[in-house]
């Protein structure tokens, strides 16, 4: 039987005879309690803010993608696709032409970004879940097609595929040619049907414009070059262990990125918001610890009676200074407990009704996602604050009270 945690818990339990000292511990259990809620509340709902981050940005930024160490492009035959398809953490492949263009319909006119992709790329890009207006395909009612942002398609006003009119016109500038001496021979021009409109974030709204990839590889003059190959995983899990299997494989030729790596520094951003916020959160637990010191102190106050008991029957210092510190033990897994629980349910709350809404925003609620990892996380430093406050204090205070409590005994 372990006597320390024993009369821990019947002191915890216990009515005392000051009032305050109940009311001091209470509101102990509660401070631990509410600051346990508090981080699992914000850590969730920042991870659920950077999983939307995520979803937004994500369909035109597979999972790995390998482009010229040197150069802009590369050729198809310097990378064995059907290698990378047989790879088992593949799921998907496609080859990619980017390249800056001029679009116009009728007398509108813009730049935008031409990405040329193979057919299989729009199910990688989860299109059909961004689609605005029109089909997810290449395939026009009179031949090959394109998908533009909801942004391109109201700034150049252009109509969707009728089967009869190509009303969408692409421009870029024939590779090897000066503008200054060509002038106009050094565009070329292609014109295309546009099937449908997308709509992921303001900034893919009006940027990308996707066209079949040989569409892209004619008015580019790209023959069997192309930009990028940009691949799709069965699982994230699995991207760094991949990317560096592609790394050995096609050596430094090329250079092998994940999606996280191509956008370092918003994932990197983050990262830091969520470290920063779990150590702001973890100091005002620390302040709020400190009302454990108080009721310790009380507590010690009060049972001075007993601890004289206790050592006239033979226990040792360690053994009584055992009993207060399991009492603070106590009262911070009870508080964080209780706010584990707390956090969970409006977490909960959160996920299955969304009473915090976000107006104006891509979802109608604050999106929250629980991740274990930061529950552990949570309890470990809520304990260890916890355990720290209890110990630091009781060794300076236990050695006053039972350095007078032998005197008398």
């Amino acid at each position: 039987m372990n006597l320390p945690l024993l009369f821990a818990r019947r002191y915890l339990l216990a009515k005392r005879s000051t009032n305050a000292i109940n009311i001091i511990t209470g509101i102990s259990i509660g401070v631990i309690a509410v600051v346990t809620a508090a981080m699992v509340v914000v850590l969730s709902t920042l991870n659920g803010i950077a999983e939307l981050v995520d979803s937004i940005y994500s369909p035109f930024d597979q999972d790995i993608t390998i482009t010229a160490a040197v150069g802009k492009t590369f050729g198809k035959g310097a990378v064995d696709m059907e290698r990378i398809l047989g790879m088992p953490a593949v799921r998907n492949a496609s080859w990619v032409i980017e390249e800056n263009v001029l679009l116009r319909s009728g007398d509108q006119q813009t730049v935008a970004t031409l990405k040329g992709v193979e057919p299989q790329y729009l199910a990688m890009s989860r299109m059909d879940q961004y689609m605005y207006s029109g089909e997810p395909t290449f395939e026009g009612l009179a031949g090959p097609a394109a998908i533009i942002g909801i942004g391109l398609k109201t700034e150049l006003g252009v109509p969707l595929d009728d089967g009869v009119f190509q009303p969408l016109e692409i421009s870029a500038p024939v590779r090897g040619r000066k503008l200054s001496k060509y002038q106009q021979k050094a565009f070329e021009t292609t014109a295309i049907a546009v099937r449908g409109a997308y709509t992921m974030n303001m900034e893919f709204d009006m940027k990308y414009a996707v066209v079949p990839l040989e569409i892209a590889a004619d008015l580019l003059e790209y023959d069997s070059v192309v930009t990028a190959m940009e691949i799709q995983l069965n699982s994230a899990k699995d991207m760094d262990r991949t990317a560096k299997e592609l790394r050995n494989a096609l050596g430094e030729a090329f250079l092998v990125k994940t999606r996280y790596q191509k956008n370092a520094l918003m994932y990197s951003t983050n990262a830091s918001e969520k470290l920063f916020t779990f150590i702001v959160l973890s100091f005002i637990g620390l302040i709020g610890a400190f009302n454990i010191i108080a009721s310790l102190t009380m507590m010690m106050i009060e049972k001075r009676r007993d601890m004289r008991t206790l050592m006239g029957m033979g226990a040792t210092p360690s053994t009584v200074r055992g009993i207060f510190f399991g009492e603070g033990v106590l009262i911070v897994m009870m508080g964080t407990v209780i706010g584990l629980g707390v956090g969970l349910g409006i977490c909960w709350a959160q996920q299955q009704f969304g009473f915090v809404r976000l107006a104006g925003s891509v979802v109608e609620a604050y999106p929250v996602k629980v991740i274990t990892t930061d529950l552990l996380a949570v309890a470990a430093a809520v304990l260890t604050i916890g355990l720290f406050a209890s110990w630091v204090p009781l060794r300076t205070l236990s050695r006053r009270f039972l350095q007078a409590t032998s005197a008398n005994a």
